[in-house]
């Protein structure tokens, strides 16, 4: 009787990471990272149910046919606001099967803006502590309890009841009690996973939230607003667990935050010999990088060969707008300190569509003049739960049907300066550059070789194309407009 019992109770459940939608600019020809936020579901649930994972950056088909062959209990999804008019369809399509899963949903973007899922066919949304919410929350199902008081997560009215949902507050998370995941998809084929020309690529977290607090940044409004650090040695007993890696990107919002913390993981790398099979990857601000040369030699030694640095701007008064700690003063030294060490520089900038075609022209050869060989270009994009949205009372009532306009690329309202098509060719431009300019070719074909730059290049004509493409199926404007 009790083994008949422990079966019954034991779910199994689809844990779900939703594809890029059509309608964004797919970059998995260049970055295919693990899915590391379902590993963690997997390490904290498989104990007492059955996981399956879709992860739909590298498996075909859909959740709701995998849903309708492997009959689940519960689907978990996670996913970021490029991904919430598809989970909400999804949702739906699942409620309609003939043996339908329980719903919930969670990830960065129910993080800050839960609401944004609140929708038929959705039975719950983490937004606090979320592993240990639905560990507790499948266990109540699994037992036939109620558990709509669970905290940190908002639910549904009960079927035949009105009203709102109900949002319990959140719990305060321990970044210490994060278990070490189990690397079930890096593990069963690690050349998979890559960051560019870095293979064998293995994400870690090392903090949750940031503590600046930039004002469009959406990354300051997770973790309830907070930063928290996990301590240094529970994060290098899970680099060193880590089998067939050979780069590490340490994926937190802002590893370069703290120089006595960050010369302890410098420090603990070297102590455990890691440098000597790894290389390290993490995302830093230019001031830190300027002010604390002494901290990046030693993360130089301790195997660190690239640094993702949000300039966004190239002038100072529009850093200082969107009260961004950094000066053109410190990126020139950042990149000074790291061209010295031997670390590559991979820069974020912004574009802001109310330019004229001359402030655009700045941006180009400043990028060009910086010698910066790797740069993205993202539209200045009001995202919903930032506080300039708070700021400029922005609306975020098109996100349940069109999320995927808040992929930093398109446009929301027409440029001042440009036609809507004549602003993504500047956009498609910019990111040309190194193709186009001999010293940053020569980056390339440093990293990649002669070969695999001309491939990269081609790549990046071939996915902008593609871009351009459903800029025209879906509209340059969200009404269609041209502008």
């Amino acid at each position: 009787m009790m083994s008949s019992m422990s079966a019954r109770r034991r779910l199994r459940v689809l844990a779900v990471r939703p594809p890029p939608a059509p309608q964004t600019l797919d970059m998995r020809a260049w970055i295919l990272t693990e899915p590391l936020e379902l590993e963690y579901l997997e390490t904290v649930l498989a104990p007492d149910h059955e996981v399956l994972i879709w992860d739909g950056m590298t498996d075909r088909g859909d959740p709701v046919t995998v849903a309708r062959r492997l009959a689940p209990d519960v689907v978990l999804f996670t996913g970021f606001i490029t991904s919430v008019p598809s989970i909400r369809e999804w949702a739906a399509a699942l409620r309609s099967l003939p043996r339908p899963p329980r719903v919930f949903v969670g990830g960065p973007h129910a993080e800050v803006c839960p609401s944004h899922f609140f929708a038929p066919g959705v039975d719950g949304v983490f937004f606090a502590d979320a592993l240990t919410g639905i560990r507790e929350c499948l266990a109540r199902i699994a037992d036939g309890r109620p558990w709509e008081d669970l905290p940190g997560a908002a639910f549904p009215p009960a079927p035949g009841e009105s009203g709102a949902w109900r949002v319990n507050p959140g719990p305060t998370l321990d970044p210490a009690a994060l278990p070490l995941p189990r690397r079930s998809r890096f593990e069963a084929d690690p050349a998979r996973w890559h960051y560019l020309w870095m293979d064998r690529c293995a994400v870690v977290k090392t903090a949750f939230g940031c503590p600046d607090r930039c004002s469009f940044c959406f990354c300051t409004e997770q973790h309830q607003g907070r930063y928290g650090p996990r301590p240094v040695s529970r994060v290098l007993d899970e680099i060193e667990s880590i089998r067939g890696a050979r780069t590490i990107f340490l994926l937190d919002d802002n590893f370069l935050t703290h120089p006595a913390r960050v010369l302890e993981f410098a420090r603990g790398v070297r102590q455990r010999g890691l440098q000597e099979r790894l290389s390290f990857l993490c995302y830093g601000t230019a001031d830190f990088v300027a002010r604390h040369p002494d901290v990046m030699r030693a993360l130089r030694e301790a195997g660190l060969t690239g640094v993702i640095v949000g300039f966004e701007f190239v002038e100072d008064e529009d850093l200082a707008a969107v009260d961004k700690r950094s000066r053109v003063a410190d990126a020139r030294e950042c990149l000074r300190v790291c061209r010295e060490l031997d670390i590559e520089v991979f820069g974020l900038f912004v574009v802001d569509p109310d330019w004229p075609p001359d402030r655009l022209d700045r941006l180009e050869r400043q990028v060009r003049e910086w010698g910066i060989t790797f740069a993205t270009f993202s539209t200045l994009t009001v995202l919903p739960g930032t506080r300039l949205a708070r700021e400029k009372g922005a609306s975020d009532r098109d996100v349940p049907a069109s999320g995927w306009r808040y992929d930093l690329l398109r446009l929301h309202r027409p440029p001042l300066f440009l036609s809507p098509w004549g602003y993504y060719l500047r956009l498609f431009r910019l990111y040309l550059g190194p193709a186009r300019d001999r010293k940053a070719f020569e980056g390339m074909r440093r990293r990649y070789g002669t070969l695999g730059a001309l491939r990269a290049t081609a790549s990046a004509v071939q996915v902008g194309g593609r871009f351009l493409w459903a800029l025209a199926r879906w509209g340059p404007l969200p009404d269609g407009r041209e502008g």
